[in-house]
């Protein structure tokens, strides 16, 4: 630690006797000017040891409550005089707020610590000698503004003692959670009223802009928990190669749970019809989108979003009901198995094709993996939990003709799945039930890390593999036991 010879001399302050009412105590001058010596010295912060720092910190968060405890004797002091008044302020809180310069809310904020701390002396000391911090006085006196039942009962003796225990076994903010479930004990009614006034407070608005849809909305609090915990299970530990931030693993959970609410029959708007997300491809895009399907020497590899793309320049997009228009991503993984109702007309409207009638896989087909020990989700590396994936069909619905069955199924998150249709993945079951992944120009993905690479230009001489296109059990690759089909009712 270095060195540091400190020599601190109190200002003179002009009428600095005590009533005056112009000047500051000697003593608390010679504490500010002793501050801004010990401000100077912690510009060699760096040169000091860790155990020093440590100390250090201690002693500071031991200063800041002590401030804290002067504050709060000075407010209670003004408050009793009432000369705040004379400066026209409407009350002591805005007299704070303009006096510190940092507004009403703050102010009150002050006004509410220096009311708790008279009303419970033993919390006072606390403050000074531990083991009450700051945080816990602001939790303490939210608490007891927000349930005066409560507050009656923290203020006795015995309320006291209850805080200072709290306050030695939780931090900050543990030690508001207790507080809140005692006055869910002690003041019920209050807890109901404050539930009540979060529901009439709830909204949820969808805004389409330029840039996207705007989701914006407020939940009461239990509410809000279980939105969580639905965006935690469907979002939960990320894969090596997932990076993406915790706002969009948290966006992506959502539509997650938009899917599963989409493909319940049982989800109606009013128990006539399932709800459906209908695309509406016309004759002539439909006619592309084959043609591109079909397409062999796409180094995109067919059917795959970079496939497509080239494809779809030029003829009517895929819309949805709100006429938004669909990328080329979306549509491949649409078209495989996503619960949509795929909607076919030409240029007068008629219907010209929707689709085989059971796209979706079922509960028993879940079930049957889980039974041929299947456990996270088919993509190297990713430990997505199974009953969190969707079912992939190895040789797409679409592209492929694949067909709704066990043998032509994979788990995917919905990260991963939604990539096997960006990219154009190949994916083949082996005969001991692993799944090979391959890029579109037949390379292996044996680590799981599939990073943007150069696309070649259309007409080139890459093809897919020639068992690109083979439903496990062809050519060599095995489906999963036979007594797990009796599994399946179809």
């Amino acid at each position: 630690m270095r060195s540091t010879d400190v020599t601190i001399e109190a200002a003179p302050a002009v009428g600095s006797q005590r009533g005056s009412g112009t000047g500051v105590p000697p003593e608390v001058a010679v504490w500010v000017s002793a501050g801004r010596a010990a401000l100077a010295a912690a510009d060699h912060a760096d040169e000091w040891d860790a155990g020093t720092r440590r100390a250090l910190l201690g002693e500071l968060d031991r200063v800041a409550a002590i401030a804290v405890s002067m504050r709060a004797k000075i407010v209670t002091a003004e408050r009793r005089a009432g000369t705040w008044a004379l400066r026209g302020d409407r009350d002591l809180a805005g007299f704070l707020g303009r006096e510190s310069h940092q507004g009403r809310g703050a102010g009150f904020a002050v006004v509410g610590q220096a009311q708790t701390l008279a009303a419970m002396p033993a919390v006072a000391k606390a403050l000074v000698d531990g083991p009450v911090t700051p945080r816990h006085l602001d939790e303490l006196t939210r608490a007891s503004v927000a349930s005066p039942k409560l507050a009656e009962q923290l203020v006795t003796p015995q309320g006291q003692a209850q805080v200072l225990e709290l306050a030695r076994r939780f931090d900050g903010s543990d030690f508001g959670r207790q507080l809140k479930a005692m006055s869910a004990s002690v003041d019920p009614a209050t807890r109901q009223r404050q539930h009540d006034e979060q529901r009439a407070n709830r909204f949820l608005n969808v805004s389409h802009t330029s840039g996207g849809a705007l989701v914006k909305g407020r939940l009461d609090s239990v509410a809000g928990y279980r939105f969580q915990k639905m965006l935690d299970a469907f979002s939960p530990r990320p894969a090596a190669d997932d990076e993406r931030s915790r706002e969009q693993r948290q966006a992506d959970a959502l539509m997650v749970a938009v899917d599963r609410a989409l493909a319940d029959r049982a989800t109606t708007p009013g128990a006539h019809a399932p709800v459906e997300a209908i695309v509406t491809i016309s004759e002539e895009t439909w006619a592309v989108l084959r043609a591109a399907r079909e397409s062999f020497d796409e180094a995109a590899g067919a059917g795959s979003a970079g496939g497509a793309m080239p494809a779809l320049a030029g003829v009517d997009p895929v819309l949805d009901e709100t006429g938004a228009p669909w990328p080329a991503s979306e549509v491949a993984r649409a078209l495989c198995d996503c619960a949509l109702t795929r909607a076919v007309v030409d240029a007068f409207g008629q219907v010209l094709d929707l689709g085989r009638g059971e796209r979706l896989f079922q509960r028993q087909h879940w079930l049957a993996l889980l039974a041929a020990g299947i456990r996270t989700c088919a993509w190297p590396g990713c430990g997505m939990p199974l009953r969190y994936t969707e079912l992939h069909h190895l040789a797409w619905w679409d592209r492929d003709g694949g067909s709704t069955s066990l043998a032509n199924c994979a788990p995917y998150c919905s990260f991963h799945h939604h990539e096997v249709h960006r990219r154009g993945v190949r994916i083949t079951r082996a005969a001991d039930g692993t799944y090979q992944h391959r890029r579109p120009d037949g390379r292996p993905i044996d680590d799981g890390r599939l990073r943007d690479e150069p696309r070649a230009p259309l007409g080139s001489d890459q093809h897919r593999p020639p068992d690109a296109l083979a439903p496990p059990g062809v050519g060599g690759s095995a489906g999963p036991p036979g007594d797990l089909l009796s599994l399946l009712t179809a």
